[in-house]
């Protein structure tokens, strides 16, 4: 028998005891109430961007037909 083979005699993992689980369960619990939390903001944020964006994209087609009709106006007047 080898005696520098050590993996017979290896400790088992050492166990939590029920309250420091029970703890750490809570933990993550809250930490995924939290996280749940964030998503349903990010989801929120996500849709007001995408509602800002049509806007913008309006606001520049607007733009630039106001900047197309003055640069006509002004060829027209300066002739």
């Amino acid at each position: 028998m080898d005696t520098n083979n050590n993996s017979a005699f290896k400790k088992p993992p050492k166990l939590q005891p029920p309250l420091q689980q029970l703890q750490h369960y809570n933990s993550l619990n809250n930490q995924l109430t939290r996280l749940q939390q964030n998503m349903a903001k990010l989801e929120e944020n996500i849709k007001l961007t995408v509602e800002q964006l049509k806007n913008i994209q309006r606001f520049g087609l607007a733009h630039g037909a106001i900047f197309m009709a003055a640069n006509r106006t002004m060829r027209n007047n300066a002739s």
